[in-house]
């Protein structure tokens, strides 16, 4: 039991750490700070997706999970699967508050990877280091509101749940955490993570389109081609709706010329929007066409009304891809 304490020490200094990142909007941040307060503020679950079902579906690798192999890269089974994912590195602290135990905090490093894109949220992988070196399993998500979940699986079965939100503009994490130990109390904290190494793919929208693995967008990336819109879209900063072949296939017919490339131009956007940006505005101007309306059915966020995005923020170096499941008509 005393090396589970220290070993929960550890952790919940490290958990202070993301606290800390978020609530000061600094990114620059690496030292640790002390946040050893008497009430915690607690984080609720999204309305998107529950905690239990994300710690469900993260239990296990899923089918197609790190599927993406990027141009240049060696097949998946001879280099790192997490090579051209989104890769962050977060300073992490923690603090447990409010019992016995209050002002017992952790430091160290939380390194995650985007393993999986999802219509409401993005998978993460990886593993908390402490600061003695000491190395955990922690997996979880970024939700399409902001909402993060986080589970950090320690040894001798400790367990820490945690939920935040992330900031839009410095990345950072602002949370609540409960731990469970076997046979023992249980304890909540406070947690910060502030970025210490953002990483994206360095691939374009275009590459990775035509570099999925699972063959969704062969229509979709013969079309840009086809309108000499390729080029484009590896030139600028777009965020792109983009079909997938069952998409085109359910249509009576593709365009040709002029109709195509303005029904293409008709599904990408200017920025860098995430699905939180997307939210907010609600309404979206195109290269062509009418707005496009954003929405949420329940289940998927949807376009238009009827369209959904079944797959969300896949990031790019010059932009956003969220996958759709029917072609918009301008």
């Amino acid at each position: 039991m005393k090396n589970l304490f220290q070993n929960l020490a550890v952790l919940f200094f490290a958990l202070s750490v993301l606290f800390m990142v978020s609530s000061c909007e600094d990114n620059s941040l690496d030292e640790p700070v002390n946040t050893n307060t008497t009430q915690i503020t607690e984080f609720k679950e999204s309305k998107l997706i529950s905690f239990d079902e994300i710690e469900r579906i993260t239990s296990r690798v899923l089918p197609g999970e790190m599927s993406y192999t990027p141009v240049n890269q060696p097949p998946l089974e001879r280099r790192n699967k997490n090579a051209s994912r989104e890769n962050t590195t977060y300073y992490f602290y923690a603090t447990i508050e409010g019992d016995s135990r209050a002002g017992e905090n952790l430091s160290g490093e939380l390194q995650v990877s985007v393993t999986m894109y999802s219509g409401l949220f993005k998978l993460l992988r990886g593993k908390f280091v402490a600061a003695d070196g000491e190395e955990s399993e922690t997996r979880g998500a970024i939700l399409a509101d902001g909402t993060v979940y986080l589970i950090i699986e320690m040894k001798d079965e400790v367990l820490v749940y945690g939920t935040g939100i992330e900031n839009a503009t410095t990345k950072g994490i602002t949370g609540s955490f409960t731990t469970y130990i076997p046979d023992g109390p249980i304890n909540q904290g406070s947690w910060i993570a502030n970025p210490k190494d953002m990483e994206t793919p360095s691939d374009t929208i275009v590459d990775i389109l035509t570099n999925d693995r699972r063959g969704r967008f062969t229509t979709l990336t013969a079309a840009l081609d086809s309108a000499a819109l390729s080029d484009t879209l590896r030139g600028g900063i777009f965020t792109v709706f983009a079909p997938t072949d069952a998409a085109f296939e359910a249509l009576d017919a593709i365009p040709e010329g002029e109709a195509l490339r303005n029904a293409l131009l008709h599904h990408v956007v200017n920025g860098k929007l995430d699905t939180r940006a997307i939210n907010t505005q609600k309404t979206l101007t195109p290269l062509f066409g009418d707005d496009l309306t954003i929405g949420f059915n329940g289940a998927l966020f949807t376009v238009n009304e009827t369209v959904q995005i079944i797959h969300s923020n896949v990031e790019a170096s010059n932009g956003y891809i969220h996958v759709i499941d029917a072609v918009l008509v301008p």
